[in-house]
């Protein structure tokens, strides 16, 4: 009971202090303007120090802001490069290729110009694996049209390989690098000034890159740099295509011949087109 009056008492109190110094205060600034004015400049003081205070973290935040704003801009520009690098590297791969299939394609229309026979059809490998790619491939022209299997293939300069196995639509083709070509039984024929001299395709040496053929009989001279092309013995029909040049004669291992090497006249690694040759 007395606590409550008390603490009203003390209530009452303070509330006529606080107005007190409230009247003083404001007597003392309207009185004295040069306490006032100092106030208000320490104030403005205070309030400077106080703004510079809070407008540091957000100058810090705006300046990062600007950073990772700046630093995605230049991320972005520098996949955008990229891009470009990456699509210009196409092109000129895709340049580069289209300049070779022409070049390809008129080295062959020069061949097919260059030589007689009924048949003449160009067709484009389709297929070649890895693991066979000195040995043969697949085209994209067959019996319907007009491929038989008595066909030579030629690439750029020369004959390349033959027609192995045919179907309506495709066509294998077995070159003559390949290690059973000996199993075609291909005769060639070496030209010479004074006669024509007929010997056997038994195999292709890696190491040097030349056809090793086989002259049976009586040895007989053969010059290098003589021509070498087909016979039209056999199975194949179509003579005079070229296939290369003599680089070296010597006798046979068994005694009963020459072998002869020959630098082949084709380029052996076709990139995309052949022309098949027959009758």
């Amino acid at each position: 009971m007395y606590f409550c009056r008390f603490f009203m008492l003390l209530k009452r109190f303070f509330k006529i202090f606080s107005l007190l110094f409230v009247l003083v205060v404001a007597g003392v600034l309207f009185l004295f303007p040069s306490v006032r004015n100092t106030i208000v400049i320490k104030s403005s003081d205070v309030l400077t120090i106080f703004d510079q205070a809070i407008s540091i973290p957000f100058s810090v935040i705006e300046s990062k802001s600007n950073d990772i704003k700046n630093l995605s801009k230049i991320n972005d520009e520098n996949i955008s490069l990229k891009s470009k690098i990456y699509q210009i590297d196409i092109n000129h791969s895709k340049l580069n290729r289209l300049e070779s299939e022409n070049k390809e394609l008129k080295d062959l229309l020069n061949l097919k110009n260059s030589v007689s026979a009924s048949k003449q059809v160009v067709g484009e490998i389709v297929d070649r694996n890895y693991s066979s790619w000195n040995e043969q491939f697949v085209i994209d022209k067959g019996s319907s049209d007009g491929i038989s299997d008595s066909m030579f293939v030629l690439s750029s300069g020369g004959v390349i390989g033959v027609v192995d196995n045919l179907e309506k639509n495709s066509s294998r083709i077995k070159l003559l690098v390949g290690n059973d070509i000996s199993s075609q039984h291909l005769t060639l024929k070496i030209e010479d000034k004074t006669q024509s001299i007929f010997a056997l395709l038994i195999g292709f040496d890696d190491k040097t890159g030349e056809f090793r053929l086989l002259q049976i009989g009586d040895s007989v001279d053969i010059k290098k740099g003589s021509l070498v092309s087909t016979s039209g013995l056999g199975k194949y029909k179509t003579s005079d295509l070229p296939v290369g040049t003599v680089s070296s004669v010597k006798k046979a291992s068994d005694q009963l011949g020459q072998e002869i090497r020959v630098k082949p006249k084709a380029s052996l690694d076709v990139n995309r087109y052949v022309l098949l040759i027959g009758e």
